[in-house]
């Protein structure tokens, strides 16, 4: 697994050009993970700055850098924080250079950051007699075992969740997983190994909005149905009390004692507390929750019908999907084909947690996203299925996809590539143009 920050090796440094002249202060560098996995990135970087074999630090895009002096120079060009081409809370978006590779007129994006090693190395230990930095180590296990995310103050980018989001149950339950694909680039070789075996891929556009995901479990001999955002399970009764009537219409509103630190409901009328164990009787005023989760659960049929379908089939499932439109913004992103859409739920996958916990159902299964979705008469999304012979073949299809939509006036977050009939390969291919910083 590529880690968030990780030492690579500089496997190849080629030329960019412009108007057909090479550029004088800049090529892309290509590397390999830790692992030794081929990185499918390009990263701009300046001349001179490495050579081939040399060690280098990567940050994955997605990330956000910390306020700390190594990284200054992104986070404030020359001392101006308007020049940074970071997105919110310091994100690592994709840069988009009007350079491109020999014989080609695509535009060239620079994906993550990649520093010089002993830049780094300084940063970390400078004054630190004791270390001894990576060129003079035997191996780099002292590295594999040192959190250099941790190190360097290096976090995962969190969309905060956005209107339409109402009353909290807990967390995002354990026994499934968080629908966050790998990207492509970090598992060049892993795609070729399953091309080479023959299978066949699906392809879906990927919606940008908030996951979703609604679910029905057996606990004991009861089915429990519960409705997710990426991070949090969500309430399924959207309403809560704001005040209570006692027989004589003498109303309590919420109330915290400070005097024993303890919540409860106050009577202005009577000057009187009682805590919550004290209503039982009274009259509750209630007021419900505008939830985007619940509702679109419950207005898709996906609550009333998926758990029929359970229930017909002896079934324990998770329905995966995206609710897009207005007020559910996802990456915040002007350009999101779906932003002033009016709210919907999308699904885009359907898993299993008979055995305890979540496994994706492909289409060897006749319960599959396609077929089920149709049955309980719920938008999916449609998929693409290919074979391609190579790897640079299953990318350019991609592209195609990219160039068709931008033809219909629409410019995707991306696609999602998965292996058909296997749980071989789930990831993402991110589209240039929609998140990157010129």
């Amino acid at each position: 697994m590529v880690k968030i920050v990780e030492i690579v090796t500089i496997t190849n440094l080629i030329p960019v050009f412009k108007e057909g002249a090479e550029a004088n202060a800049i090529q892309v560098a290509k590397f390999s993970f830790d692992n030794g996995g081929e990185c499918g990135f390009n990263v701009i970087a300046q001349k001179g700055l490495y050579e081939i074999g040399s060690k280098a630090i990567y940050i994955q895009p997605d990330y956000c850098l910390s306020e700390n002096d190594l990284f200054m120079s992104f986070i404030a060009p020359g001392g101006d924080p308007k020049r940074s081409r970071l997105g919110k809370q310091n994100r690592i978006r994709a840069i988009k250079f009007n350079f491109s590779f020999e014989g080609s007129n695509d535009p060239i994006y620079s994906n993550g950051v990649l520093l010089p090693l002993e830049e780094v190395e300084a940063f970390l230990f400078e004054g630190d007699e004791n270390y001894c930095f990576y060129s003079d180590m035997p191996s780099p296990e002292a590295y594999r075992e040192l959190d250099l995310a941790e190190e360097l103050g290096v976090t995962k980018y969190e969309e905060p969740e956005t209107a339409g989001s109402g009353l909290i149950a807990g967390d995002f339950p354990s026994f499934m997983y968080k629908t966050d694909e790998q990207n492509i680039n970090n598992i060049v070789d892993h795609v070729k190994k399953i091309i080479s075996e023959g299978q066949e891929f699906g392809i879906t556009i990927k919606r940008d909005g908030s996951s979703h995901t609604t679910y029905f479990k057996l606990e004991d001999e009861d089915y429990k149905s519960g409705v997710c955002s990426r991070s949090q399970e969500k309430k399924m009764d959207q309403t809560f009390v704001t005040e209570y009537l006692d027989e004589d219409k003498n109303l309590y509103h919420r109330y915290f004692d400070k005097d024993t630190m303890t919540k409860g409901w106050f009577c202005d009328v009577l000057s009187q507390f009682r805590e919550d164990d004290e209503m039982d009787g009274f009259e509750a005023i209630t007021k419900e929750v505008k939830d985007s989760w619940i509702e679109l659960a419950t207005n898709s049929g996906l609550l009333e019908n998926g758990l029929a379908y359970c229930k017909e089939h002896g079934l324990q499932l998770s329905f995966r999907g995206e609710i897009i439109g207005s007020g559910l913004k996802g990456s915040g992103n002007k350009v999101n084909p779906d932003a002033n859409d009016k709210q919907k739920l999308v699904l885009f996958g359907i898993d299993d947690l008979s055995e305890g916990f979540s496994k994706r159902i492909n289409y060897s299964s006749a319960h599959n996203l396609r077929d089920v979705s149709k049955i309980l008469g719920i938008e999916y999304t449609d998929v693409i299925v290919v074979k391609p012979k190579t790897y640079n073949e299953l990318i350019d299809i991609c592209e195609d996809i990219f160039r068709t939509e931008k033809i219909k006036g629409k410019i995707i977050e991306g696609v999602v590539v998965r292996t058909m009939y296997t749980n071989d390969l789930s990831c993402k291919v991110m589209h240039g143009d929609y998140d990157s910083r010129k």
